[in-house]
């Protein structure tokens, strides 16, 4: 079952931003476009879109059918409202797509059931005793490099990393909302993560919860089911975890993952961290996660990064990013 997408507009506008819902739209959203000039009504019986963006102009709300998601938009930033949801016009064509399918996920028009095609799903995680400044990029370089032959998926469970600044993403809902739809309605997880999904030109990402206390409120449940929709109902091959504070949903992905890059610092406080993480694993309970733990020791990196220039375009590639890709090469062996 396939859900269906209809851009209404007669401006170049339409046209591009169809284009590009196409080519950031899930393999289960067809989407396509009209011109009211073009027959209006028939498309839309023939069709029967579920959501349907429409510009200004273009159609009036009342020559719109009532079992459609109808969103209008806008050439201005105005407040949404229930009865008549809007989306601005001058985004990102991923981020209208975004806000589409959130729209579309209150509206309960539809109990729809998406399935995509199951594949292996790999699971890495980062991590550091105490904490680490350089957590946060060096993840996202390996999430990027990894996401040039991988559907990657990046999720972030730490608090204050700086990812938002970063990634210039202020608005929109983020981790917690994601695990509350899941409680809420299982059979509209597909819905839920689009919704909260973000691009990069090389791998998705999800915010992180945007009050730290939802980090420690997530259950081994809430964990359980949301790996299990990933494996069912997405493409994903990889998921990059940014692990934060230790709790029993840190440790429960980490146990799940492939490998788990610890980073720890050449220093007598680093190293008195690492002992003591290593005894920590030492318990019996948690000797196959000692198994998968590949401790790193990332050079200074300060002179890495050129004043003024894009900072993520520098995570992603260069200098930094060559380090990334040695630190974290399949050859690399955990350290006993």
């Amino acid at each position: 079952m396939k859900l269906k997408l209809a851009v209404i507009g007669e401006t170049i506008y339409a046209d591009r931003l169809t284009e590009c819902i196409q080519k950031h739209a899930p393999e289960y959203l067809k989407v396509s476009n009209c011109k009211p000039s073009n027959g209006l009504p028939e498309f839309l019986e023939k069709l029967q879109p579920d959501i349907l963006l429409y510009e200004q102009n273009a159609a009036s709300p009342e020559a719109l059918p009532e079992n459609t998601v109808n969103i209008l938009l806008t050439p201005e930033k105005v407040s949404d409202t229930s009865n008549h949801p809007v989306i601005f016009q001058y985004q990102q064509g991923a981020e209208i797509l975004r806000q589409a399918f959130q729209i579309y996920a209150k509206s309960d028009k539809k109990n729809l059931i998406c399935w995509c095609n199951t594949q292996k799903l790999e699971m890495t995680a980062f991590f550091s005793p105490g904490g680490y400044e350089y957590q946060l990029p060096f993840s996202i370089s390996y999430a990027s490099l990894h996401g040039v032959h991988n559907k990657v998926l990046y999720l972030n469970l730490a608090e204050f990393t700086g990812m938002i600044s970063l990634l210039q993403d202020t608005e929109g809902e983020d981790f917690s909302d994601l695990i509350y739809g899941i409680r809420q309605k299982k059979e509209r997880f597909a819905l839920c993560l689009q919704s909260v999904l973000h691009h990069t030109d090389n791998f998705d990402y999800i915010q992180p919860p945007a009050n730290p206390q939802d980090l420690h409120d997530i259950k081994k449940e809430d964990l359980t089911c949301l790996l299990s929709l990933l494996q069912e109902q997405t493409e994903y091959t990889l998921l990059v975890w940014n692990c934060g504070t230790w709790n029993q949903a840190i440790e429960q992905i980490m146990m799940n993952c492939s490998r788990v890059f610890c980073f720890v610092k050449e220093s007598t406080f680093g190293k008195f961290r690492k002992k003591e993480f290593q005894l920590f694993l030492d318990k019996e309970i948690r000797k196959s996660l000692k198994d998968k733990i590949h401790y790193v020791s990332p050079q200074t990196v300060n002179n890495s990064f050129t004043s003024g220039a894009d900072l993520l375009s520098q995570i992603q590639c260069g200098e930094f990013a060559d380090q990334v890709q040695i630190l974290t090469s399949p050859d690399t062996q955990p350290e006993q």
